[in-house]
């Protein structure tokens, strides 16, 4: 295959990627139940939830990363999605400034337990950054964000919702003239150092995470 015909090929391979559509699916089924080129939320309703249907969360610390101000969007967002969903969020704020003034640490049980009882918030959100991570090879750049989230008692035996998804963006392009190699750099390099990316794919990956997560405030 002469190079050409490679470029041309790894062009419509992006294309597709990007034109991708959302698809969910239970976390049984397998990668190859799932659509190619899609982009794929697995997700599962525990039996408890609409045995006890949560009517307020707390999000807690996000788990992964050592990159501060992501985890920080990344709180913030599952904070924003879900006040559509649940009437009353805790978001990382409040939760700080009642871990403050109870002295309760949320990542140990037992704190959990009494904070359940103090402010009557009997379920918690945990989201997990599992990856996130950047190519750039000057004439492309693809970034790529893997999300988790959980939702759960005092104990996080007692899962009632989970989610995960990976999305990924890109920008540049595969040079076949003197024009088109100028373009496709100043596009993958603007890409690559656009601040704003990652803040967006979270936003984005928690909104259709969150799609299946039913609205308990008619409850």
């Amino acid at each position: 295959m002469t190079s050409r015909r490679y470029l041309q090929y790894l062009g419509l391979f992006f294309f597709l990627s990007g034109c991708a559509q959302t698809t969910y699916s239970p976390y049984e089924k397998s990668g190859q139940e799932i659509p190619a080129f899609s982009r794929n939320v697995q997700f599962k309703i525990g039996d408890g939830f609409f045995r006890d249907p949560p009517n307020c969360i707390t999000v807690l610390p996000v788990q992964g990363s050592i990159d501060g101000h992501l985890k920080r969007i990344v709180e913030s967002a599952v904070a924003r999605h879900l006040s559509g969903k649940v009437k009353r969020i805790i978001g990382p704020n409040e939760r700080q400034i009642l871990e403050r003034r109870l002295a309760f640490d949320l990542e140990h049980p037992g704190d959990r337990r009494r904070f359940t009882q103090e402010e009557r918030c009997r379920h918690f959100a945990q989201p997990e950054i599992k990856n996130a991570d950047r190519t750039y090879v000057l004439v492309w750049t693809q970034k790529y964000l893997n999300l988790s989230l959980s939702i759960h008692g005092d104990d996080e035996k007692k899962l009632i919702w989970r989610a995960s998804h990976q999305a990924s963006r890109g920008d540049g392009g595969f040079p076949l003239s003197p024009l088109s190699l100028g373009a496709a750099l100043f596009s993958a390099g603007r890409a690559h150092n656009d601040q704003d990316t990652f803040p967006s794919m979270v936003d984005d990956s928690f909104r259709r995470m969150l799609t299946k997560f039913p609205d308990t405030r008619q409850y």
